[in-house]
């Protein structure tokens, strides 16, 4: 980014000023001869000569400033940061142990839903186990209260004194409790709301008594976020 100079500004201005000047008595000599083609044609170019050389130092002016308040800024930024040092020492001090809370409620989390996955995937298990059981009793689900069958989706079901026990698809119940907590203590507008929400329908359909049982997460309402301190505030306050 080239530098503008406070010279280049007033060298700029004097051209638009005596541009405006040329305007003036161009106009004037049409005046005073209205029926000049050449009074004309000299009046039309100063015109638009003033209005372009105008413009120009309008947007010069502009640069000018914001280059001059972006220079004020770096140099004053040595005094701010140390106006706001008590802020920024907070600042890191907190952040670093939030984050810390961060990681370790992750690892709860992850321990948690690796013992989901055990638990679905040792359901699953026992239900083969016992589908093959009953099938090869010669038990079924069909015509009696209790059985074991193999459906056509490839998956196993049990039947026990009419209450049925079916495989589950223990992924799709992983991200139905993500999507629960979710939209429980997020905004419902969260994008993961919606990213999550065929997944909690594929659980849902697949296994709507094992989601039943499951307790409502305490909603909550979004917390305000929390205001800012201005480091150029603090400088002033700290005259």
């Amino acid at each position: 980014m080239v530098a503008i100079t406070e010279q280049q500004v007033r060298q700029a201005e004097a051209k638009a000023e005596q541009a405006e000047q040329e305007r003036v008595q161009a106009a004037r000599r049409l005046e005073s001869n209205p029926y000049s083609d050449l009074a004309a044609a000299e009046h039309s170019d100063a015109a638009r000569l003033a209005a372009q050389l105008g413009q120009n130092v309008r947007e010069l002016r502009e640069a000018y400033a914001k280059q001059v308040e972006q220079e004020r800024a770096r140099l004053s930024r040595p005094a701010l940061e140390k106006a706001a040092a008590g802020e920024i020492k907070a600042a890191g001090v907190e952040l670093a142990e939030r984050e810390r809370g961060v990681v370790e409620a992750l690892e709860q989390a992850q321990e948690a839903l690796s013992g989901l996955l055990a638990a679905g995937a040792a359901y699953n298990s026992a239900v083969e186990s016992h589908a093959g059981v009953l099938a090869g009793a010669g038990l079924d689900v069909n015509g009696g209260e209790s059985g074991g069958v193999r459906t056509i989706l490839d998956r196993y079901l049990v039947q026990v004194r009419g209450r049925r026990y079916e495989q589950v698809n223990v992924g799709a119940l992983g991200g139905w409790l993500l999507h629960r907590v979710v939209e429980a203590r997020l905004s419902r507008g969260n994008e993961m709301v919606s990213l999550l929400q065929w997944v909690a329908r594929v659980a849902e359909q697949d296994a709507p008594r094992v989601v039943a049982g499951v307790s409502a997460p305490e909603r909550v309402v979004s917390p305000r976020r929390p205001r800012v301190v201005n480091a150029y505030q603090a400088a002033q306050a700290s005259k």
